[in-house]
C-alpha cells in the first residue's frame, strides 16, 4: 500500500478512537450516577420540608396555620361588635342586655307647683296633720282611694318625721345647719336610706302603683304596702301618724316634683341635697325618684336601692 494511503488509514484509525472515548466519558456509569443525584435532588427541594415560600398558598400545612389565625380572630372580633346580642352589645337606653338598674342620665322635672290664693289654706300654712301646706290648687284634684275622694291641698310632714335627726347624707343638708330623718335616724337606719320596695313587687310590675299625677300617691302607697315588705318606703310613710291622722303617703312623682320646686322648701327644713322616692313605678320595674340637689334630676332606679322619704298628705 503507497505511503500516503496507509498515513490517511492511520490518521482515520486515531480519530475513531478519540471519538469512542469522549462518547465513553458522557455516557458512562460515573455520567450516568451524576444525573441521577442531580434528578434525586430537585425532587427533594420541592417535596421535602417545605420552607414558607415554597408552601402552596391555601395549604393547610402546620406553617400556615398561624398566618390563618389572625384572620379567624379578626372576624370573630367584627362579628361580636355587630352582633346585638353580644356579651358586649348595650341596649339603647345604655344598659347592659337583662339588666334594669343601670342609672342614665334622667331629665329635669316639670315644675307643677301651685299656690293659688284666696282658698281656705294657703301654702306655707300649718295643715291639719302638723304638716307644711306646699301645694294650693283652686281646681280639686283626685286623690285617696281609686282617686275617688276630691282634694285642693298637700301637705309635707316636717322635719324629724322619722325620730331623732342624723346628719344628711353625701351631699348633704340643703340647709347646710339641717339635720334629717329622711334617711333614717339614730334608733332607726341611721342614715342609710329605705328601699322601694324589697319582696314580691321587688322584680315585679306593681298594679296599680304607676301612676304619677298629683293625688295618685295614695294609692300607689296602698298598693306598694300590699306588695312589699314592712319597713319599705311605702309602709313607712304610710305608718307616719301626724296630727293623729292615718292617710299619709309615699307622694307620687309629681306630688314629688311639686314638693321639690316649692319656693320655701329650705323653711321646712331637713330635705336632703340627694335623692328622694316617690311611689310612682316604672314600666321597667323600676321606680322613679328625685334628686334634691341644686340641679334637680327626674330618673328611675332599681327598687331595691335605698334612699330618702318623706311622706305627704292630701286634703
Amino acid at each position: 500500500m503507497p505511503l500516503n494511503a496507509r498515513l490517511l488509514t492511520a490518521g482515520l484509525l486515531l480519530l475513531a478512537a478519540g471519538l469512542a472515548g469522549c462518547a465513553s466519558t458522557s455516557s458512562g456509569p460515573s455520567g450516568a450516577q451524576q444525573d441521577a443525584a442531580e434528578l434525586a435532588a430537585a425532587p427533594e427541594s420541592s417535596s421535602g420540608s417545605p420552607s414558607a415560600d415554597s408552601t402552596p398558598t391555601g395549604s393547610p400545612s402546620a406553617d400556615s396555620t398561624p398566618d390563618a389565625s389572625p384572620t379567624a380572630s379578626s372576624t370573630e372580633s367584627s362579628s361580636a361588635s355587630a352582633d346585638p346580642s353580644s356579651d358586649s352589645a348595650s341596649d339603647p337606653d345604655g344598659s347592659m342586655p337583662g339588666q334594669v338598674n343601670v342609672r342614665t342620665k334622667g331629665t329635669t322635672p316639670p315644675n307643677n307647683d301651685k299656690c293659688d290664693q284666696g282658698l281656705a289654706h294657703a301654702c306655707g300654712d300649718t295643715g291639719p296633720g302638723g304638716g307644711v301646706v306646699f301645694y294650693a290648687s283652686s281646681t280639686a284634684f283626685g286623690c285617696g282611694p281609686g282617686m275617688a275622694s276630691s282634694c285642693n291641698f298637700l301637705e309635707v310632714a316636717p322635719n324629724g318625721w322619722n325620730g331623732k335627726k342624723v346628719d344628711c347624707p353625701m351631699g348633704g343638708c340643703a340647709n347646710s345647719k339641717d339635720k334629717t330623718s329622711d334617711w333614717g335616724s339614730e334608733s332607726v337606719g341611721s342614715g342609710r336610706g329605705y328601699e322601694y320596695c324589697s319582696g314580691m313587687g321587688e322584680k315585679n310590675l306593681i298594679p296599680d302603683a304607676s301612676n304619677s299625677a298629683i293625688g295618685a300617691g295614695y294609692a300607689n302607697t296602698q298598693a306598694m304596702v300590699a306588695n312589699c315588705r314592712s319597713g319599705d318606703a311605702g309602709q313607712l310613710a304610710q305608718s307616719y301618724t301626724g296630727g293623729g291622722l292615718n292617710d299619709w303617703y309615699l307622694p307620687s312623682l309629681d306630688e314629688l316634683g311639686a314638693l321639690y320646686y316649692y319656693p320655701n322648701r329650705n323653711a321646712i327644713g331637713g330635705f336632703a341635697a340627694n335623692w328622694y322616692w316617690s311611689s310612682t313605678q316604672a314600666t321597667s320595674r323600676n321606680a322613679y325618684y328625685i334628686n334634691f340637689s341644686k340641679t334637680p334630676e327626674q330618673n328611675e332606679e332599681s327598687k331595691t336601692w335605698a334612699t330618702g322619704v318623706r311622706p305627704v298628705r292630701a286634703f
